[in-house]
């Protein structure tokens, strides 16, 4: 298990060290770009359910690995059809920068988990706004026009806490390997970006600061 956890991603590691390969139910808000594989990988026995406003960039093998999907709309509706009070953990992994006003987001997210139930959420940090520009990627707030909220660990914490979910983790997201990757890239994508104007934003999220994320757990007695 410590060797899964050191390779596998980020969003996933508080879950599996509170649930193991435990067979849950799971929560994915945003689950494009093969999500449902990804996540399949690491939770085998789960029960996956994905919400987006599209099946964007899923493939034959993504949808075998979705057991439902709820469609929602680009303004934040859709989730009176999920229903409320069943999810170990629910994940909105760089959704709520693409909302105008999350906060009812992350209240709904919130409603839809078990007691004892977990949820993530990241988002591009305040730090992402002075950060260099990529040309591959997302590195800068500004790099990806779909982007309209930034958000802060604070009020993203002050949503979870008035929805009855406990705070566990709010800040910059760490990953040590991921970091040690992105400080070891570094001085070579800057020297790219000197030389060629190009840089990916590739291996730079950590070691960078472009991840913020708050984690919660929904205490038992807390009513959905």
């Amino acid at each position: 298990m410590n060797a899964n956890l050191l390779l596998c991603p980020p969003r996933f590691k508080f879950a599996l060290r509170r649930f193991g390969r435990a067979p849950l139910t799971i929560l994915d808000v945003g689950c494009g770009n093969h999500s449902p594989s990804i996540t399949r990988r690491w939770f085998p026995q789960a029960q996956y359910h994905g919400a987006d406003i599209a099946r964007h960039n899923l493939d034959e093998s993504d949808e075998r690995n979705l057991d439902h999907f709820f469609a929602l709309t680009p303004q934040g509706g859709g989730y009176d059809a999920i229903p409320d009070g069943v999810y170990d953990f629910v994940l909105l992994n760089h959704v709520i920068e693409h909302i105008a006003d999350p906060a009812p987001v992350v209240k709904a997210a919130c409603a839809k988990l078990k007691a004892g139930g977990l949820i993530w959420i990241a988002f591009p940090s305040l730090r992402s706004l002075r950060l260099p520009h990529a040309t591959k990627g997302t590195l800068n707030f500004h790099d990806d026009p779909t982007h309209l909220r930034v958000c802060d660990v604070k009020e993203v914490a002050g949503w979870l806490l008035a929805s009855g979910v406990k705070v566990i983790k709010a800040g910059a997201s760490r990953d040590w390997l991921r970091w040690s990757i992105g400080a070891a890239i570094l001085p070579f994508a800057l020297l790219r970006k000197a030389l060629t104007g190009r840089l990916s934003a590739f291996g730079l999220w950590q070691v960078l600061g472009f991840e913020d994320c708050v984690i919660g757990i929904k205490p038992a007695g807390v009513g959905a």
